[in-house]
């Protein structure tokens, strides 16, 4: 391989590199990412992905939901429905100092036993977050 030739394909390789890392992401897109993940992950009934950024110690429902409590719900609801959907309707984060956040949305929750879903149902959903290092970590639920 000529020098030219060498020299072209380093500088192929550096920027295909430098494209796959693109640039990080800011703490919106990250909260936003891991909704989405922890949406994917009940949907497909993955108790352990969608439990994997709850903090130990999450609250919700007026404190008298902890995190295992918040993963018993989520494996009763999956066991009890061959499907569930999600779908997310005006997403509002609001980042407040430089490790918390507030996320609220509406949801369409839908499940059932058939090829389509047999029932749904809205709700009204507020979550708090906490920076934890470059991860984002639910610690509270409020829904109704």
């Amino acid at each position: 391989m000529s020098s030219d030739a060498f020299r072209l394909a380093s500088a192929c390789c550096l920027v295909l590199i430098l494209a796959a890392c693109g640039p990080e992401l800011d703490d919106r897109a990250r909260i936003e990412r891991t909704i989405e993940e922890m949406t994917l992950a009940l949907e497909t009934g993955d108790v352990s992905d969608f439990m994997a950024p709850v903090a130990e110690d999450f609250v919700a429902v007026n404190g008298r939901l902890d995190r295992r409590a918040l993963g018993l719900l989520v494996r009763r609801e999956r066991l009890a429905r061959d499907a569930i959907g999600i779908q997310r309707l005006d997403t509002r984060v609001r980042i407040i100092g430089d490790a918390r956040a507030v996320v609220s949305f509406r949801a369409l929750a839908t499940g059932g036993t058939g090829l389509l879903p047999d029932e749904g149902r809205f709700w009204k959903v507020e979550t708090g977050w906490r920076r934890d290092g470059d991860e984002w970590m639910l610690i509270s639920a409020e829904w109704q």
